[in-house]
C-alpha cells in the first residue's frame, strides 16, 4: 500500500501556477469535461488526479481497491472499481466519460497482473471501450524503449516493453484520438525543479520526477497540437524548461 502524496496547500499552490505558466495556451476544461484516470492511486497517477482537479475537470479515478483508494489517496474523488485482467470490469468502469488517461502498469512479472495481461490485454480492452463510447482523447503513459525486445529490462520483467509496445501500436491503430506520452525510468523527488524536456529519439539513460511526468500527461490532454504524437518526457540537467506547449508543436505526428 503506497502512502498518501506528499504535498500541502502552499506546494499546491505553487505547482498549479507553475503548470500555468508553463502551458501558454492552456486547455480550460468545460463544465461537463470528465475524465477516467486509470491508475490513479499510483505514484504518477495521484499526482495527475490532484492536477486534473486543480484544471477544473471533474475526475474519476479507477482503483482494483476503491475503498482503500480513498482511505489513501489525498482528495474527495468518486472513485470506480476496475480490474484490469477483467473485461467486464473494464465495461462497467468506463462509461459517461469524455476523456481517458492511463498511468497503470503490471504489479508482477510473471502471474495475472503480469505485463502481458495487464499493460497488453487489459490495456486493450480499455481502448475498445473507449472507442465504443466515443472519448475524445485517450492519454496514455507508455515507457521510453516501448517495442523493444532487445532491452535486458524485458527478461526482468516479463517482456514489458514488448507488451507496451502492442498496446501502443493497438491505440495507434485504434482510430481513436490519442497522445502516447513514454515515460522513462521515474524517480520521487519534487517536481518542477528540473527542466522538462520533450523529445522523439535521442538516446541515453533517461530520468524524470513522478510530479512533472504528471504535469506533462495534464498538459497534452484535450491538447489539439498532441493528438496523434508519440514521444519521450524527461528531466534534463539544467537551464530553464522550454514551454511544453511549443515543445509539443514542434513534435512530428506518428
Amino acid at each position: 500500500m503506497e502512502p498518501p502524496m506528499n504535498s500541502n496547500l502552499a506546494r499546491r499552490q505553487v505547482l498549479s501556477l507553475a503548470l500555468g505558466l508553463i502551458l501558454a495556451t492552456p486547455v480550460l476544461a468545460q463544465d461537463s469535461d470528465k475524465v477516467l484516470v486509470v491508475g490513479a492511486s499510483g505514484g504518477t497517477g495521484r499526482f495527475i488526479i490532484a492536477m486534473l482537479e486543480e484544471q477544473g475537470y471533474e475526475v474519476v479515478p479507477t482503483s482494483r481497491n476503491p475503498e482503500r483508494a480513498a482511505e489513501t489517496v489525498a482528495g474527495d474523488f468518486a472513485w470506480r472499481q476496475m480490474d484490469l485482467t477483467s473485461r467486464e470490469s473494464v465495461d462497467a468502469a468506463v462509461r459517461d466519460v469524455d476523456f481517458v488517461v492511463t498511468a497503470h502498469g503490471a504489479t508482477q512479472a510473471e502471474g495475472p497482473n503480469d505485463p502481458e495481461q495487464v499493460d497488453w490485454i487489459g490495456t486493450r480492452y480499455l481502448i475498445d471501450v473507449a472507442g465504443k463510447i466515443g472519448v475524445k482523447h485517450y492519454v496514455m503513459i507508455s515507457a521510453a524503449s516501448a517495442g523493444n525486445p532487445d532491452s535486458p529490462l524485458n527478461e526482468r520483467f516479463g517482456n514489458v516493453l514488448v507488451w507496451k509496445g502492442h498496446a501502443e501500436d493497438y491505440l495507434r491503430e485504434s482510430g481513436l484520438p490519442y497522445t502516447i506520452v513514454r515515460g522513462p525510468g521515474l524517480r520521487d523527488n519534487p517536481g518542477g525543479e528540473k527542466p522538462i524536456v520533450l523529445e522523439q529519439g535521442g538516446s541515453g539513460r533517461r530520468l524524470m520526477e513522478r510530479e512533472d511526468l504528471a504535469t506533462v500527461t495534464v498538459a497534452v490532454l484535450n491538447n489539439e497540437a498532441a493528438m496523434g504524437k508519440t514521444f519521450v518526457a524527461r528531466n534534463g540537467d539544467g537551464g530553464a524548461t522550454v514551454d511544453l506547449q511549443e515543445q509539443i508543436q514542434n513534435l512530428s505526428p506518428d
